[in-house]
């Protein structure tokens, strides 16, 4: 097979079995909740900042007792394998080092689909490991969107969460979206470009 009939070959992928990828949120184009501003602006209770422990980085911070933290918004992607409906929300994250919570990621998340009207809040299921305690033992924590019926297109307002955190901070590092891919668009009949 040369890569000209590699190219065609692809176009008779079977689904269902997927092909893990990931999508990087950038923590930058997070937005305020109440305004759909930019995180970065009047962020009173939590925001972006830089990590000033060591040398410098970029997190998102939540102060203790905020629960509901940034909204994300996320378009689900051509490639998305609807008959494997693998979606995840990754996070790596710490509480800040006075903690003393035991508190968990979660989500919510809302559907607007092409010709539908917008979903009730899908209710992922939260992270089952908690937040980890310092700075210094961070981790990545995973909320499970899976078999939620999505589909490529689907245009998804995630609300990144919190359970209960009455004295400890959270921070977030990083956030990255992981689904289970086709390699190309799963509908054969949008793969051409016409026009």
């Amino acid at each position: 097979m040369n890569p000209a009939t590699f190219l065609q070959n692809c176009d008779r992928i079977i689904t269902g079995y997927g092909f893990k990828r990931s999508v990087p949120i950038p923590l930058g184009s997070l937005r305020l909740i109440a305004t759909g501003a930019d995180i970065g602006v009047d962020a009173a209770e939590s925001g972006i900042a830089m990590l000033d422990t060591g040398g410098l980085g970029m997190v998102l911070w939540a102060d203790d007792d905020t629960t509901d933290i940034a909204q994300i918004n996320f378009v689900v992607p051509q490639d998305y394998d609807e008959t494997n409906d693998k979606l995840r929300l990754r996070v790596l994250c710490s509480a800040d080092d006075n903690a003393t919570d035991t508190f968990y990621i979660d989500a919510k998340v809302y559907r607007k689909r092409a010709a539908a009207a917008l979903s009730a809040d899908l209710d992922p299921t939260i992270s089952p490991t908690a937040v980890p305690a310092t700075i210094a033992t961070a981790a990545w924590r995973e909320v499970n969107i899976d078999d939620e019926g999505m589909q490529g297109g689907d245009c998804l307002t995630i609300i990144l969460a919190a359970s209960a955190h009455t004295t400890s901070g959270l921070l977030i590092y990083g956030i990255e979206m992981v689904y289970s891919a086709t390699l190309v668009y799963f509908d054969e009949d949008d793969r051409p470009i016409s026009g």
